[in-house]
C-alpha cells in the first residue's frame, strides 16, 4: 500500500507541475501558513449512565506555492466516560490538494459522490432528476464511521482549455481508487462549456473485485449461499444542460459469477426557464443488478415528476410526486416481455408533496415563511396499504423563527390505488411537534417539543439548547429528552478554528 500511495503522489506532482507550467510560468512564492479546526462533543445519557465522546481535528497547511495545500484529519468516537483508545475508534486521513484544478490525492475514510455513488443503491436516494447529477468526486469524511473503510484516491483534473477563440472551453478528469484489499475503481470524463449556461458532460466508471462467500441465513432464506466470486460493473453517464432544456442519463451493467448479469438505468428531463421549470425522471434495475460496492439493491422501477415556480424575493412553489413498482424492474431483464410485465405489475409505493416558500419580508412583524404537505403510501402485494400524511408550517414572529407539524400514520382498507386515498382507514399513530429559535447578539436559543400517540404508547419528547457563536468559535449546550420525564441526554459541543 505504501508503494501504491507513493506512486499516486509522484503522478499527482508530475501532473500538477505541468499544469503550473502552463497556467503560471513564474509562480509567486507565498508564505507558509496553516489553519486548524477542532470540533467535538460529549453527550451523556442520564438513564443509561453512558455517553459518547466525539472529536474532529482538521489541519490545513498552505505550501509556499499558492495553489497547493496539505490536509490532515483525525476523527474519534469513544464511549464516555473514557476507557482507553483503540484503532476501531479512530478514522484518520490525509490529502494533497491543488486549488486551481481541484486535483487531489487522498487516503482515509471518504465521502464519495457522483456516478459511482448514484449506482451504489439507487433506492435509498431521491428520484434521479437532472439537478441531482453531480460530477464524480470524493473528499475526506467529516464524521466518524465504522462502516467506511480507508481508501487511496488519485483525482486529476485539467484546467479549462479555450477553443473557438474563447467562445467555448473543455476540461477533463481521471480518477483511480484503491480500497484496503487493492481492488481498483476507475473514473474518467470530460465537460464542454459551449456558453456560460450550456454544458455537456460525459463520464465513465469501472470497478471489479473478489467478493467474499455468503452463507444462507436459514433453510428458507431468500438470500441463498454464494461462493467467493468475481464481480465487476461498468457505468456511463451523460448530462446536457441548457437554458431551456436539460437531459441526464446513467446506465450501469454488472456481472457477478454464480449470480448473473444485471442492468440499472435512469433518465432525467428538465424543460423550461425560470420562473417555471418542469422536471421528469425515471429509473429501474433488474433483479440481478449489483451496485458499485457489490451489494444487490433489488429490482424496482420508479417514475417521478415535479413542477417548480420561482417568484420574487426567493419565493418558491413546488409540487412533486413519484411512483415505484418492484414488478416493473423486470423491464431491465434481458428476456422480458414488456406487455407481460405491464399487465402483471402494479405500483406499490408513492410519495407526493406540495411546498411553498413565501416571499421574504422584513417589514411584517408576524408572517408565514413556508408551508408543506406530503402524503406517502406503501402497499406491498397481499398486505394492507400503509399511509403517512404530514403537514408543516413555518411562522416568523419578529426575530423568533418557529415551525409546527402534524403527522398521521395508518392503514387503509382494500384499496388498489398507489396513492393514499383513504378507504376504511384506521389511524395507528399521530405526532404533533413544534420548534422555535431566537437569536440575539452572539447567543442563539432553541427549543422543541413533540408528542406521539399510538395504540401501544404515548410519548412526549423535547429539547432546549443555547449556543454562543463568534466568527470562528461556537459553543453549545443542549438538554434533550426522548421520553419525558425519564430519559434525558445532556450534550456539550464546540467548534473552534485558528
Amino acid at each position: 500500500m505504501k508503494k501504491i500511495v507513493f506512486a499516486f503522489l509522484v503522478g499527482f506532482c508530475v501532473f500538477v507541475y505541468d499544469v503550473q507550467a502552463e497556467v503560471a510560468p513564474a509562480p509567486i512564492v507565498a508564505p507558509l501558513r496553516f489553519n486548524v479546526l477542532y470540533a467535538g462533543s460529549v453527550s451523556f445519557n442520564a438513564y443509561k449512565n453512558t455517553g459518547t465522546l466525539e472529536n474532529r481535528i482538521d489541519g490545513r497547511f498552505f505550501l509556499p506555492l499558492p495553489t497547493f495545500y496539505l490536509r490532515a484529519e483525525l476523527l474519534e468516537r469513544n464511549a464516555f466516560p473514557l476507557d482507553g483508545f483503540t484503532a476501531e475508534n479512530l478514522n484518520w486521513g490525509a490529502g494533497l490538494y491543488h486549488k486551481g484544478t481541484g486535483s487531489r490525492i487522498l487516503y482515509g475514510a471518504l465521502d464519495e459522490w457522483g456516478l459511482s455513488a448514484r449506482i451504489r443503491n439507487p433506492w435509498i436516494r431521491s428520484a434521479p432528476f437532472v439537478d441531482h447529477h453531480q460530477p464524480v468526486g470524493s473528499d475526506l469524511t467529516q464524521e466518524f464511521s465504522t462502516k467506511k473503510e480507508a481508501k487511496a484516491v488519485l483525482f486529476l483534473a485539467s484546467p479549462d482549455i479555450d477553443f473557438f477563440n474563447g467562445a467555448a472551453s473543455i476540461s477533463g478528469f481521471v480518477s483511480a481508487t484503491l480500497d484496503g484489499a487493492l481492488n481498483p475503481a476507475f473514473t474518467g470524463g470530460a465537460e464542454v462549456h459551449f456558453t456560460r449556461k450550456t454544458t455537456l458532460r460525459v463520464e465513465g466508471f469501472w470497478t471489479g473485485k473478489e467478493l467474499p462467500p455468503r452463507a444462507a441465513s436459514g433453510w428458507f432464506s431468500e438470500k441463498f449461499a454464494l461462493p467467493e466470486r468475481a464481480f465487476h460493473v461498468f457505468a456511463v453517464a451523460f448530462l446536457w444542460m441548457s437554458p431551456w432544456a436539460s437531459v441526464s442519463s446513467d446506465w450501469a451493467f454488472s456481472e457477478m459469477i454464480a449470480f448473473g448479469r444485471g442492468v440499472y438505468g435512469n433518465i432525467g428531463v428538465r424543460i423550461g426557464k425560470k420562473p417555471w421549470l418542469f422536471s421528469f425522471a425515471a429509473d429501474g434495475a433488474g433483479e440481478r443488478f449489483a451496485g458499485s460496492d457489490g451489494s444487490v439493491p433489488g429490482q424496482n422501477a420508479r417514475i417521478a415528476g415535479k413542477i417548480e415556480r420561482y417568484g420574487k424575493k426567493s419565493s418558491l412553489f413546488r409540487v412533486s410526486t413519484s411512483l415505484r413498482s418492484s414488478g416493473m424492474g423486470d423491464l431491465f431483464e434481458a428476456d422480458c416481455d414488456a406487455n407481460d410485465v405491464f399487465a402483471a405489475s402494479r405500483f406499490e409505493r408513492s410519495s407526493t408533496g406540495v411546498y411553498y416558500r413565501f416571499p421574504a419580508q422584513t417589514k411584517l412583524p408576524v408572517r408565514i415563511s413556508r408551508i408543506s404537505l406530503s402524503a406517502d403510501r406503501n402497499a406491498p402485494e397481499g398486505e394492507a396499504p400503509q399511509d403517512a400524511y404530514k403537514g408543516e408550517i413555518g411562522v416568523q414572529w419578529w426575530k423568533l423563527r418557529s415551525s409546527f407539524s402534524c403527522a398521521l400514520a395508518g392503514v387503509s382498507g382494500d384499496n388498489s390505488s398507489p396513492y393514499p386515498a383513504p378507504e376504511q382507514w384506521r389511524l395507528d399513530s399521530v405526532r404533533i411537534a413544534g420548534s422555535a429559535a431566537y437569536s440575539i447578539g452572539p447567543f442563539r436559543f432553541g427549543v422543541s417539543v413533540g408528542y406521539t400517540a399510538s395504540a401501544k404508547a404515548e410519548i412526549a419528547d423535547g429539547s432546549f439548547s443555547v449556543a454562543v457563536q463568534k466568527k470562528r468559535r461556537r459553543f453549545a449546550v443542549k438538554i434533550a429528552t426522548s421520553e419525558f420525564p425519564t430519559l434525558w441526554e445532556f450534550t456539550l459541543s464546540g467548534r473552534f478554528e485558528w
